[in-house]
């Protein structure tokens, strides 16, 4: 069963209407119903509030399995060591986490994923990072985290898709450092003028980081 049909299934086997089950994950009832059409795929931070609720595990609700036995099974001790996290497309200015398509689900541990339910992957391409994390890795964005002077982030440039960069700011602008072995690559700075038609987007902060499961050595 898809995720839709999971919590589907869920809420009619506690007699609740969408409304009440939006209440529960903390969204509105058009977004269960978009849901349950699998037009849309909820964030992790609802399902884990669904799962809380119902006392049943994400993966429940996440994989691929039949959610009427898993409720009447007895929920064990142990669980499962990883947890399915949505990997993005592109992560282009303007549009909203919510509005992405989810490409794929990706298993991380489950310490990681509890530890950032809002979290999203994406995968890097390019050196501009690579003294930190290599080209091809799977990096885990949290949209809801702070993000303070030199933290790595997950940032936006006048409508292109979202760059993995040190973000720096000043009071007379903004500044995005690379650390590449890629001499090529420079420090690159935004003045506050400069923002009104060359605008930045903080996407995320990046929080931790995979390699992915074809890598090569």
């Amino acid at each position: 069963m898809s995720i839709g049909e999971n919590i589907k299934k869920l809420r009619e086997l506690h007699n609740l209407s969408q409304k009440e089950l939006g209440e529960i994950a903390g969204v509105s009832d058009k977004a269960v119903s978009t849901w349950e059409k699998n037009e849309k795929s909820p964030r992790m931070g609802a399902i884990q509030k669904i799962a809380d609720h119902f006392g049943i595990l994400k993966s429940d609700i996440i994989e691929n399995k039949n959610i009427v036995s898993t409720i009447n099974e007895p929920q064990q001790t142990y669980g499962s060591d990883s947890v399915p996290m949505p990997l993005l497309g592109s992560i282009a200015a303007g549009i909203p986490i919510e509005m992405i398509p989810v490409k794929e689900m990706i298993n991380v541990p489950r310490e990681i994923a509890d530890m950032y339910p809002d979290a999203f992957l994406v995968k890097v391409s390019g050196d501009s990072m690579n003294k930190v994390i290599p080209s091809g890795a799977l990096a885990l964005i949290d949209p809801t985290e702070e993000i303070k002077n030199g933290d790595i982030a997950a940032v936006s440039v006048n409508g292109y898709d979202a760059t993995l960069k040190r973000f720096y700011k000043f009071q007379d602008g903004i500044t995005l450092e690379p650390e590449s072995y890629n001499p090529n690559i420079k420090t690159q700075f935004f003045s506050s003028k400069e923002q009104e038609y060359n605008p930045i987007h903080l996407k995320g902060k990046l929080v931790w980081y995979m390699a992915p499961l074809d890598i090569k050595f």
